[in-house]
């Protein structure tokens, strides 16, 4: 599973420096992204993939309404990076500035709420794109305490429950609350905060545990990478982007541990 941001692709139309003259925009690199997991994920094994983009992007209309044809993108996740500024332009019906960092000059004023109607139509239709609140993210990202040393928080993971900096992995645990309550669905209904508080300490040692583990899986796959036969400059990109990992994981060792069965276990007291 992977989490790729667009942001960095330059919009349908701007000019390059080759025969092509203008680029095609991030959509079709969001389909070959997309049919690279799902080639992945044959035979047995499972893929996912995230691809995220800013609300403030020129392509973000395309980006919004590409899985509206069923059969475009279908190995990943779409999710709209939402910023303040934009949700403000929406309340107020403002005009919202579309904008790319690697070309100043293209640049387009909007409707914001335009796009919002695009969001909500793609949510009623096929649930998708989903919405990440940016700039709450990162306000109350712990990890981007330390952006300044590599933990800047990039894209999320493939369902969006852990948003990570680059190269870090996803690991993740749910407690299941309805466990907790005790004589459900009664008078007498109530939630055993002192067994969630053992379980939910030992879960959050387990995830540190696999940290190691994952440690141990990366540290296979690189020794095993260097005896591969192919010449080195083959194998140095592959090795360079699991050294990469391997730090991540090592300094940042992020982990997940959250809770589910919430409704239910409301109802139960």
């Amino acid at each position: 599973g992977c989490g790729l941001d667009l942001d960095t692709l330059r919009p349908a139309g701007s000019p390059t420096n080759n025969a092509a003259r203008t680029s095609t925009g991030s959509i079709p690199f969001a389909e070959r992204f997309s049919n690279s997991i799902r080639e992945v994920g044959q035979n047995g094994r499972r893929g996912a993939l995230m691809l995220t983009m800013g609300v403030n992007h020129p392509d973000i209309r395309s980006f919004i309404t590409c899985k509206s044809n069923l059969g475009k993108v279908t190995g990943a996740n779409l999710s709209v990076r939402l910023s303040d500024d934009f949700l403000r332009a929406v309340e107020k019906n403002d005009k919202y500035e579309l904008s790319w960092a690697g070309d100043p000059t293209n640049t387009e004023s909007i409707s914001a709420t335009e796009i919002w109607d695009l969001l909500i139509k793609g949510a009623h239709a096929t649930a998708e794109p989903g919405m990440l609140m940016w700039d709450t993210i990162l306000r109350e990202s712990v990890s981007d305490c330390y952006a300044d040393v590599g933990f800047k928080t990039v894209c999320t993971n493939p369902c969006s429950e852990i948003p990570l900096s680059a190269y870090d992995s996803c690991r993740l645990m749910l407690v299941n609350l309805y466990s907790y309550v005790t004589d459900k669905f009664t008078k007498e209904a109530k939630f055993d905060f002192a067994a969630f508080h053992k379980d939910a300490y030992m879960a959050q040692r387990l995830m540190d545990d696999m940290v190691d583990l994952e440690l141990e899986c990366i540290n296979k796959i690189i020794a095993k990478v260097k005896k591969d036969p192919e010449a080195e400059e083959l194998k140095f990109r592959e090795l360079k982007l699991w050294k990469k990992v391997k730090v991540a994981a090592e300094s940042g060792r992020r982990t997940g541990t959250g809770v589910t069965a919430v409704a239910d276990t409301l109802a139960a007291l």
